[in-house]
C-alpha cells in the first residue's frame, strides 16, 4: 500500500506561493496575453506529465489554495538514467484583482 501512495503522489503538483480561501472555478490559459482581466501571480506550480490526470490534478490544486487562474507556461524534458524521459509542466497560479 505504501507503494501506491508513493506513486500517486509523484503525480500531485508542487506549489509555493500564497493561499487564499478556496475557489470554485478556475480558468485555464497557456499564454499571459490570453487574460483580459488585470491579475496578479499568487504563486508557481509544477507537475509530472506522466499521466492524463496532471492538468486536473493542477486545477484541483489551485482550487484549494484560492487561485482564479492557471497558466500552463513551460514544458521541461528530463532525462532518467537515459532510460525513460519524463516531462514536468511550469505553471503560474493567478488571482484577479
Amino acid at each position: 500500500m505504501s507503494a501506491c501512495l508513493s506513486a500517486c503522489s509523484i503525480y500531485e503538483p508542487n506549489y509555493f506561493g500564497s493561499k487564499y480561501t478556496p475557489t470554485e472555478t478556475v480558468k485555464s490559459y497557456y499564454s499571459t496575453k490570453d487574460i483580459e482581466k488585470p491579475y496578479e501571480v499568487i504563486g508557481h506550480m509544477n507537475i509530472s506529465t506522466g499521466r492524463s490526470e496532471s492538468r486536473q490534478a493542477v486545477i484541483k490544486k489551485a482550487k484549494e489554495i484560492g487561485a482564479d487562474g492557471v497558466v500552463f507556461s513551460e514544458l521541461n524534458r528530463q532525462v532518467n538514467r537515459k532510460i525513460t524521459d519524463d516531462f514536468t509542466i511550469k505553471v503560474e497560479v493567478i488571482r484577479f484583482k
